[in-house]
């Protein structure tokens, strides 16, 4: 069973300032010196796929896991990660200096490769993050799946091997979680995963499996018209910072009990009784 990751590198944006977020005339916030990290929704899938072979023994089944990113070369230390951790093979569809990929160009990348794949190595599934922490858009995931045909299942949180053909999927619904028994093709969305981390690789599989080659492809690789999408006429007008102040109210009195009483009085039991 062949299966794609499909995982996004993103800037860690806790380790900027306040005042780090200046634009640009372009209304651009520069982030190329900020340091990349696991976009988080895609670790804890790509986790969930490298548990799939250990789930696996006994079963007869065999699953290869190849991982594919659009980025630029500071990416490339996360896929010689993954083949570390056992991945079969790495791509990174190049992204140009200062430009921005949304969803649509994305998802069609990703589709692209997948459909070029021969029919006796085709895949079996994509699995994906619901959403990349710098844009979340939310939609590649279902965009892709809208591209290949195939259905998708989103919120998932678990991933286990099943009977021939399919996969033991368990996803987070309204109010509780929903097992299905899924037969393939399909793209998967991880949410928020039990296994949200991606673990560490040995040295030894670092310096043994970490060397393997990327493969490198050009979005019009893939695309004749991968340019459409990075001039689509849209404008950027402006951009500003979230408010994330709270109000305070300062409550006056004498001693705790008595500014207890007016907090009650007040504020707090209004509310209790709109439950």
């Amino acid at each position: 069973m062949r299966i794609l990751g499909c995982f996004k590198a993103v800037p860690a944006f806790d380790l900027l300032r306040e005042e780090d977020w200046v634009a640009d005339d372009r209304l651009r916030v520069d982030t190329e010196y900020v340091k990349l990290e696991w976009n988080c929704f895609d670790e804890g899938a790509l986790e969930m796929m490298r548990k799939l072979p250990e789930r696996s023994e006994g079963t007869g089944a065999v699953f290869e896991l190849d991982a594919l990113t659009v980025g630029k070369k500071k990416a490339d230390s996360f896929l010689k990660l993954l083949y570390a951790l056992g991945f079969s093979h790495a791509v990174r569809v190049e992204a140009e200096e200062g430009a921005y990929a949304p969803p649509e160009l994305v998802a069609e990348l990703i589709a692209a490769y997948v459909r070029r794949e021969k029919e006796d190595r085709a895949y079996d599934a994509v699995v994906t993050g619901v959403q990349s922490a710098d844009g979340s858009h939310k939609k590649t995931p279902y965009l892709l799946a809208e591209l290949l045909h195939w259905p998708c299942i989103s919120q998932v949180i678990s991933i286990e091997p099943a009977e021939k053909g399919c996969l033991k999927v368990i996803s987070q619904v309204f109010g509780g979680e929903k097992t299905q028994l899924v037969r393939l093709p399909c793209v998967l969305a991880v949410g928020n995963a039990p296994c949200a981390y991606l673990r560490v690789p040995t040295l030894k599989d670092k310096m043994r499996l970490g060397n393997r080659p990327i493969e490198y492809l050009a979005p019009e690789a893939l695309l004749a018209d991968a340019a459409a999408y990075r001039d689509r006429g849209e404008k950027l007008l402006g951009l500003r910072p979230v408010d994330r102040s709270r109000d305070t109210v300062q409550i006056e009195g004498g001693s705790p009990e008595e500014k207890a009483r007016i907090y009650y009085e007040q504020y707090l039991k209004g509310r209790l009784l709109k439950l």
